[in-house]
């Protein structure tokens, strides 16, 4: 099965639009990928949040760290 154009790679760090890092990329599922984010529950998020292409070991989000609780999913 081939991978979204905009899916992640495993071990990628996540930042929010305004720099806040929210952990790495911990799995990929279709659509989604899950963060591991540190010493909070992991959780998921649609790879449509991706803001353009990724640049090597980095995942920029389209929203601001205050909005993530709009767009996260504990389950796919």
């Amino acid at each position: 099965m081939s991978m979204p154009a905009n899916s992640p790679s495993v071990g990628c760090d996540v930042y929010t639009a305004d720099g806040s890092k929210l952990g790495i990329v911990k799995e990929v599922q279709g659509m989604y990928f899950k963060v591991d984010a540190p010493m909070k529950p992991d959780y998921w998020l649609a790879s449509e949040c991706i803001r353009g292409a990724g640049m090597g070991n980095r995942v920029d989000l389209s929203f601001e760290k205050d909005d993530l609780s709009r767009f996260k999913r504990d389950t796919v």
